[in-house]
C-alpha cells in the first residue's frame, strides 16, 4: 500500500469492500477469503516465475464475482509504468490499461473494484488534486518479472449478471429501482410526468436475453433474422463473426460509394442502401451485424484517414471486417483485412 500523495498525473485507488458471501453447493463460500488468498498466491509465484500468467491464475471464484460491496479500505498507488483509458458513454462503458510494479501485484485480482484517477494541471499534486477518469473493474490481470498489467471495465460489467424478476401487484417505479439495485447501481427513479401504477411483472433476464438463442438481436427484423441465418450451426464467435462478414460480401452485397461522414445514419438505412455505402455507413451496417450476433463490436476511426471499419473483440484477440471497395464496385474484401491492411485506428462514435 502506497501513502495517499502521488508525485505523478495517474495512480490507482483499490478498493476493499465488504465480504460477499455466495452459497455454492450446499455451502458458504466467502468470496473475499477465496481472493485474499489467490491473490497472496499469484503475488508467491509471480517473484519465482519469470513467464508471463494467465488471468486463469487470479480468478477469484469460478464466476467472475464483481467485488462492488460497501467500500472498507482504500489502497493508493500513485506509481503507474504506463496508462491508457478510452470513453464510451460516458464513463460506464469505458475501459482503461495499466501497468504496475510487481510489489503491488497482491492488490488486484480480476473482479476487485479500482479507480484510475488522473490530475489535469501541473505542479505538486496529491490525489485530492485528482479527478476519477474510470470506475471499474479488474477484467484482465497478467503479470510477468517487474509489471503487472491491468485491463480496467467500467461500471457497465454490473449488467452483464443474469437475474429473475418476478413481482405481484408492485408499482413500475418499484420495480425499475429494484432491477436497477439488482445490478449494484444506486437508483433514483423519478415518475414525474407518468404512470406509476400497480402491475405484475415477470422476466427471464435483466439484459433481456435468455440465453435459448445463439444470436440475441438488436431488435431490426431484417437485421437480427438474416443474422440469425448466418450463425445457424456456428459453435464459436470466430465462425460467426466470419460467417456475417461473408454473409454482408456475398449475400447481401456491399457496393462503394464516395461521400462524407454518415448518409444513411441507422442500420436499417444503411442496409436498404447497400449498393451505395461509404466506408462510414458500411461500418455501421456491419458493426450492427456483430452486435445482433452477440459480438462485441465496435466502429473505429483510422489513424491517419477519414477511414471507419468494423473491430471485433473475441477472447482478448482483435479481428477486422472492413467491406469497402473501389468507387462503384461491389465488395470482395476477405475477413480481417482492411483497405491498404491498416489497422491503426481507435473506436469512433460515428454520428
Amino acid at each position: 500500500m502506497s501513502v495517499k500523495f502521488s508525485l505523478s498525473k495517474a495512480g490507482l485507488e483499490v478498493y476493499t469492500t465488504e465480504p460477499m458471501v455466495k452459497k455454492e453447493a450446499g455451502k458458504d463460500v466467502d468470496l473475499q477469503k477465496l481472493a485474499e488468498k489467490v491473490a497472496g498466491d499469484a503475488a508467491s509465484e509471480a517473484k519465482e516465475d519469470t513467464k508471463e500468467t494467465t488471468t486463469a491464475n487470479v480468478d477469484p471464484s469460478t464466476n467472475f464475482t464483481l467485488e462492488n460491496g460497501e467500500t472498507k479500505q482504500i489502497d493508493y498507488v500513485g506509481e503507474l509504468y504506463s496508462d491508457s483509458y478510452e470513453m464510451d458513454y460516458g464513463e460506464l462503458s469505458s475501459n482503461s490499461t495499466v501497468s504496475v510494479p510487481i510489489k503491488y501485484v497482491n492488490l488486484f485480482f480480476k473482479g476487485k473494484k479500482v479507480a484510475l484517477k488522473k490530475a489535469w494541471q501541473n505542479g505538486p499534486l496529491n490525489w485530492e488534486h485528482m479527478e476519477t477518469a474510470i470506475l471499474g473493474f479488474v477484467t484482465e490481470f497478467t503479470w510477468n518479472k517487474n509489471k503487472a498489467d491491468i485491463k480496467i471495465s467500467g461500471m457497465d460489467k454490473l449488467m452483464e449478471t443474469e437475474h429473475t424478476f418476478e413481482f405481484t401487484q408492485t408499482k413500475r417505479s418499484e420495480i425499475v429501482k429494484q432491477i436497477i439495485e439488482a445490478s449494484g447501481l444506486k437508483a433514483k427513479v423519478d415518475v414525474t410526468g407518468l404512470v406509476d401504477d400497480v402491475i405484475d411483472f415477470k422476466t427471464s433476464s435483466s439484459s433481456g436475453d435468455s440465453g435459448s438463442s445463439d444470436t440475441p438481436g438488436i431488435g431490426n427484423a431484417k437485421i437480427d433474422d438474416l443474422v440469425a441465418k448466418w450463425c445457424k450451426g456456428k459453435t464459436s464467435d470466430l465462425e460467426k463473426a466470419k460467417a456475417i462478414h461473408a454473409g454482408l460480401r456475398d449475400e447481401v452485397g456491399i457496393w462503394y460509394a464516395y461521400y462524407y461522414n454518415s448518409k444513411y445514419h441507422t442500420p436499417e438505412n444503411c442496409l436498404e442502401n447497400h449498393k451505395h455505402l461509404n466506408c462510414g455507413d458500411t461500418a455501421i451496417l456491419t458493426t450492427a451485424c456483430m452486435k445482433s450476433g452477440g459480438l462485441n463490436a465496435y466502429i473505429v476511426l483510422r489513424c491517419d484517414s477519414a477511414h471507419y471499419f468494423t473491430v471485433i473483440e473475441i477472447g482478448g484477440t482483435k479481428y477486422y471486417s472492413d467491406l469497402t471497395w473501389s468507387e462503384g464496385q461491389r465488395s470482395q474484401r476477405a475477413f480481417n483485412d482492411t483497405w491498404e491492411n491498416n489497422k491503426c485506428g481507435n473506436k469512433y462514435d460515428l454520428k
